[in-house]
């Protein structure tokens, strides 16, 4: 009695849970009225009351989410294996039958038992059909257990009933068609992608919650927090990653017509991937319960807290010799920015503006991002002059250009052509649009000189054990300003002689050469170095001064499985990157 009394309460508090009537139940519902008061319509005026046309919409109207395409293959599938060959059955028996209503009963009796047998073996096997077959079952019983009307009136039995359940159910299959593809269809590709999307973003508020503020906070976390994190772990993303592997199922179904092909084998990896995402957020959060529970019984607390701009701060000055307690403080405050960079830059992939965007695009964007963070160095989303001046020495360096005179200049330039509302700040978008039309940058290289004359026999023998095909040597004296020799490397590239000093050419000399540097040449991504990074500060700093045996089995329980648990973290989302450039 008590659990029929604790069903019935909740199934009459669902009848008011405001969650419980959702916007695909509203649009479900809407939908269905729309179609069977279209159907009563027809029945009316058009089929002299009969309620075949009403009854068949009103029998397969139903939809789950994402299954606009395939739920209405299936209907038109169901309806007309329900309805033609019951309807021939049904006329036969109707025409050398009437004599006996015995053996119309047993005739059609027999064929519905079959037939709806057979129906349901296809529901039940569960193939991608299964629905076809209910619906089959559903027509083909409304068709046979009207019986023979003419046997009754004391008439023929014409072939016209029998076409005019054909016309109708046809009607009723037109209708379902037209509303279920006209009103707010739903694409399974696009679901699944959104899908995606609020499974990144629960993760990325589930690890701030259970990494950044775990750490920072000494491991000390009020119950209310965790209360929201368990909705998150336990609910909410499980019951998105059941919804994605339905879309899945669902997106192989949509037609793609001029659209690029659906990669299935892609998004069952994201999928695998959002599960693991998943296994990792679900340990670190049990992870946390318990050492809160070790807390309550034991009064315990981290061996250190930190002090993230402290850290950050001292991270930047030259001068200061940061300890391993620092590095590796630095370095997990460093990897849960990358991580959160990446759950954004996922977010972004998932979206509609990449729905059909092919692999170049996607590396595209991802190395812009990657560019902007690496300039972005203190993370607050727009670089300003001085963090344009360092990455455009980088990118100096990098080039051979040791000495830039005129930096300056270079910066103000770059700000004047990307800083587009003039703010003294970059954002991202003003960024990326800059790239797009092409900005980059020509960095001259300039030749290195030298007094003496160069031995081409010592040049061509370094020069073969560096694999350059040709030497081109010129006639060298003591002037500085026309003469100067070269290497010929196969590919093209004209690379100066080595020389113990450089300056610069004169004007009256030859050009300098000069390198396209394109600014997202971004080799790999570094979520996994920077992992690899916290892991190696971490090793450092629980190894200093023999560390460990003064931390307690808890605390060091709870910080070796962050850092597998972040780890995998960044494993995970380095895959999911990977993934959305492949096709």
């Amino acid at each position: 009695n008590l659990r029929i009394a604790r069903f019935v309460r909740k199934q009459l508090a669902s009848y008011v849970d405001t969650s419980q009537y959702t916007r695909h139940k509203f649009e479900t519902a809407s939908k269905v009225w729309f179609a069977i008061l279209c159907a009563c319509f027809f029945s009316v005026y058009t089929f002299g009351y009969s309620s075949t046309t009403a009854g068949t919409v009103a029998y397969v109207m139903g939809n789950h989410i994402g299954g606009s395409f395939s739920v209405t293959a299936n209907r038109v599938g169901g309806v007309v294996a329900g309805s033609i060959i019951p309807s021939v059955v049904l006329f036969y028996i109707c025409s050398y039958s009437c004599w006996s209503n015995i053996a119309v009963s047993f005739f059609s009796n027999a064929i519905l038992f079959v037939w709806v047998t057979f129906s349901m073996y296809i529901k039940w096997k569960d193939g991608f059909e299964s629905y076809a077959g209910l619906v089959s079952a559903f027509t083909a019983t409304n068709i046979m257990l009207k019986g023979c009307d003419g046997c009754a009136a004391g008439t023929l039995v014409t072939p016209t009933s029998s076409y005019s359940n054909l016309a109708q159910m046809s009607l009723g299959i037109v209708l379902f068609i037209v509303v279920e593809l006209v009103f707010c269809p739903q694409s399974a590709i696009g679901l699944l992608r959104a899908n995606v999307q609020q499974h990144m973003k629960l993760a990325q508020k589930a690890f701030l919650i259970l990494f950044e503020q775990n750490v920072h906070n000494s491991g000390v976390m009020d119950q209310s927090t965790l209360d929201q994190v368990q909705d998150i772990v336990q609910k909410t993303m499980p019951a998105l990653l059941a919804d994605q592997a339905g879309l899945l199922y669902e997106a192989g179904f949509e037609p793609l017509l001029w659209k690029p092909p659906f990669s299935q084998a892609k998004y069952q990896a994201v999928l695998d991937c959002c599960q693991r995402l998943l296994n990792n957020t679900l340990v670190l959060f049990k992870l946390v319960t318990w050492f809160k529970f070790r807390i309550e019984q034991r009064h315990l607390t981290l061996h250190k807290k930190l002090d993230v701009e402290k850290i950050t701060r001292k991270s930047h000055e030259a001068a200061h010799s940061v300890t391993a307690k620092e590095a590796w403080a630095f370095s997990t405050v460093e990897l849960g920015r990358a991580i959160h960079d990446t759950f954004d830059t996922l977010y972004d992939l998932f979206g509609d503006n990449f729905m059909y965007a092919d692999g170049d695009q996607t590396a595209l964007f991802m190395q812009m991002k990657e560019a902007f963070r690496v300039a972005d160095t203190d993370c607050s989303g727009e670089i300003d002059a001085d963090e344009v001046r360092h990455m455009l020495e980088m990118v100096f360096a990098l080039s051979g250009a040791v000495k830039v005179d005129a930096i300056d200049s270079y910066v103000h330039d770059f700000m004047e052509i990307v800083d587009a509302d003039k703010s003294g700040k970059v954002s991202f978008d003003e960024f990326m649009d800059a790239l797009e039309r092409g900005l980059k940058l020509e960095v001259e290289v300039f030749q290195h000189r030298s007094k003496k004359v160069v031995g081409l026999a010592s040049i061509a023998e370094g020069g073969e054990a560096g694999g350059v095909e040709g030497v081109e040597g010129a006639p060298v004296d003591n002037d500085d300003d026309h003469h100067h020799v070269v290497l010929q490397v196969g590919s093209g590239d004209v690379r100066s002689a080595p020389s113990p000093r450089t300056h610069r050419v004169s004007s009256g000399g030859a050009s300098p050469l000069t390198r396209s540097h394109d600014m997202l040449n971004v080799d790999s991504f570094s979520l996994l170095e920077i992992s690899q990074t916290m892991r190696t500060t971490y090793a450092q700093w629980l190894m200093e001064k023999n560390r460990f045996e003064r931390v307690t089995m808890e605390e060091l329980l709870l910080l070796n499985c962050l850092i597998s648990g972040v780890s995998g973290i960044a494993r995970n989302l380095a895959l999911l990157e990977e993934m959305t450039v492949q096709q």
